[in-house]
């Protein structure tokens, strides 16, 4: 078999690459594809995961949010409850600061009362006394509480033992002296008296028929021509045997009946009692008129001559003597003139330094 030599062409050679290279193409574009497909599904579970990120972040924060919100509104209404507080406490020590300074204010009037010396304090209480005792001789007509009040003030100025005061304790002792002369009405006194007097009427005898309408015929007669001798006695008999009468031209009326002799009282009792208020209203008038009334039906209707008729009827003459209204001597003069010495003081303090 003969051995043939084949020659290869170049071309031929050269060609052949080519045709083998179809293949790998093939596999390049499928693992591109498959690569692509890789990375898309990549992308799209990253953007999968990335979206339910994003919903968790979404979710997340809206919580957020909304707690945020609530805290918000629990701050803000803390803060109004403080800014309420805050407001109180201002008040509380708006209040605080006004009570100091009325402390402060009762401080100074404590201090300045304080350093008061002795001197001040004497001139203060001689002046309430002299106030007291014009207040006592005005309103009350108490002379002896004028007298003592007048008396300690004296006594005080003469402590202090200062000669500016020396017009002050001359008029002093002038009003003093001018109260002294005057009597001192014991009114409860005199209330009293009359009070036992109303007790001892009960028991007073009354004259008999003949006794009082001789005593009305000697007193009515007083003022006529005197009458002849045995001319009382003739009409008391006359008076006896017809009985119990009375004689109207003279106002006599005698009191033999029961029944008089109670109006009598009553009358009586009626004067008392008017007198007793007139004392305590320091009615002279009225007072005089009531003693005078019971007076006369004591002297009229009573028996005098009785021990106990007597004496109360002594008693109702001394009342009667009574003057409850005398006239009151004026007492203010010392007073204005301790305004006058505190006030020349008070001018002379005040006074600029180096002034005359």
């Amino acid at each position: 078999m003969a051995e043939t030599n084949t020659t290869i062409s170049p071309d031929i050679v050269e060609s052949q690459p080519a045709n083998d290279s179809k293949p790998i193409k093939q596999k390049s574009g499928m693992a591109f594809t498959i690569l692509f497909l890789l990375i898309a599904t990549a992308t799209a579970a990253g953007g999968y995961y990335l979206w339910q990120q994003q919903l968790l972040v979404t979710a997340n924060l809206q919580t957020s949010q909304s707690s945020l919100a609530s805290q918000i509104n629990t701050l803000e209404q803390a803060s109004q409850t403080q800014q309420e507080s805050i407001q109180n406490q201002q008040n509380l020590l708006d209040q605080l600061n006004q009570q100091l300074e009325e402390v402060k204010t009762l401080s100074q009037q404590a201090i300045t009362f304080t350093n008061r010396n002795q001197r001040d304090w004497v001139l203060a209480e001689i002046d309430y006394l002299l106030r007291m005792a014009n207040q006592r001789l005005q309103i009350s007509r108490d002379i002896n509480g004028a007298i003592a009040a007048l008396s300690t003030a004296n006594q005080r100025l003469f402590e202090l033992g200062d000669l500016n005061f020396f017009e002050i304790r001359k008029q002093l002792n002038n009003d003093i002296a001018k109260l002294k002369v005057i009597h001192q009405v014991d009114i409860n006194g005199t209330a009293l008296k009359l009070d036992q007097i109303f007790l001892a009427l009960e028991a007073l005898p009354f004259k008999g028929a003949k006794e009082e309408i001789k005593a009305q015929l000697e007193t009515t007669d007083t003022s006529t021509k005197k009458q002849p001798e045995g001319f009382v006695e003739s009409v008391l008999d006359t008076v006896m045997t017809i009985g119990d009468i009375k004689i109207h031209q003279r106002s006599i009326q005698p009191a033999s009946s029961a029944d008089q002799q109670q109006q009598i009282e009553k009358l009586l009792i009626t004067y008392l009692l008017s007198s007793r208020l007139a004392v305590l209203r320091y009615d002279d008038k009225q007072f005089s008129h009531d003693i005078e009334q019971a007076l006369q039906l004591l002297q009229l209707h009573y028996e005098t001559n009785d021990n106990r008729v007597s004496q109360i009827v002594n008693d109702l003459l001394e009342l009667k003597n009574l003057n409850l209204t005398p006239d009151l001597p004026d007492i203010t003069q010392s007073w204005v003139l301790l305004q006058n010495q505190n006030k020349k003081k008070t001018a002379s303090s005040n006074k600029p330094a180096g002034t005359l």
